[in-house]
């Protein structure tokens, strides 16, 4: 029991000195948007009907960064959370077609679907742990370290039929990985005061993506001839990230406590799965749709940097 005690005593003097050197708290926290992500995923077949460009829609970005000095000699260490959620909807938003209507009653096609609605959810979180050390005169940092991502897109698309048939699909792709993460940092002290700050990092991700489909008819509400799909791919995802703000004292928030108000920009490469997997009138499963892939979302953001020492 004694050296336990002994054992511990040494230890927790051996961590000490890295705890007292916790240095400082980064929170943020913005709306975001993902419309300039737009890709076709209903009524993509080549009859005339007419397509639905998805967007990523509107949400909300935060991040949580603790940060410490001098864990190993001069070199730092950030531990990061960071966090998205989009959310999009569209329609086709025309009046039921009236040659695919007739068409249909005539018997010339067996289904004709002229119209659709879609929703979509997209959320992602990224976990890194970077070392950090400064180069030259102090005002720049460099870092690299390892990082887990995942990634989660749901859409939901109900085609609908002039003869009364409703088509509900819902495809759900998750990704998770494992990756490396590089970037900098640099401040530009104003005269003023404030203080620019410039912010980029890119990782390279290796993980399985999979894809759920459900795909059901109703007919007077009934639900009828439900499919599902499966498929997993061991993928490679590139994000990027270049975020500029402006640093200013925030003396509310503690002695030398800082506000930070900014833009950030968040590219997620090779993530979502869009390409069709069920049969839709003329659309053959797993063959058609392009596979725009990347997803990309722009926040304004207000943060605040906290001293812990």
């Amino acid at each position: 029991m004694i050296l336990n005690i002994k054992y511990l005593a040494v230890a927790t003097a051996a961590i000490a000195p890295q705890l007292a050197s916790a240095d400082e708290l980064v929170l943020r926290g913005g709306i975001a948007s993902g419309f300039a992500n737009e890709y076709t995923y209903a009524l993509e077949d080549d009859d005339g009907e007419t397509p639905i460009n998805t967007d990523y829609g509107l949400g909300m970005m935060g991040s949580a960064t603790y940060s410490m000095d001098n864990v190993y000699k001069n070199i730092g260490l950030d531990l990061n959370l960071q966090f998205g959620v989009l959310l999009g909807k569209d329609d086709s938003g025309d009046p039921l077609d009236n040659s695919c209507y007739i068409t249909t009653y005539l018997g010339l096609i067996p289904d004709c679907q002229d119209r659709a609605d879609t929703e979509n959810q997209t959320a992602y979180a990224d976990l890194s742990a970077l070392g950090r050390f400064e180069v030259g005169s102090g005002l720049t940092e460099l870092l690299a370290g390892v990082s887990y991502l995942g990634i989660k897109n749901q859409l939901e698309t109900d085609y609908l039929y002039p003869n009364g048939f409703e088509n509900f699909v819902s495809r759900d792709t998750e990704f998770s990985g494992l990756g490396l993460k590089i970037g900098a940092r640099h401040q530009v002290p104003l005269q003023n005061g404030m203080t620019i700050q410039i912010e980029g990092f890119v990782a390279q991700y290796r993980g399985d993506r999979t894809t759920d489909i459900v795909d059901f008819e109703t007919s007077n509400g009934s639900p009828n001839d439900e499919q599902t799909a499966s498929a997993t791919d061991t993928i490679d995802v590139t994000t990027f990230e270049l975020t500029p703000s402006v640093l200013m004292d925030a003396a509310w928030a503690g002695d030398g406590a800082t506000m930070e108000f900014g833009i950030s920009y968040k590219l997620l490469s090779g993530a979502i799965d869009t390409r069709n997997f069920v049969d839709h009138g003329s659309i053959d499963p797993f063959e058609e749709g392009d596979e725009f892939d990347d997803v990309s979302s722009t926040s304004i953001f207000a943060g605040v940097t906290i001293p812990l020492q």
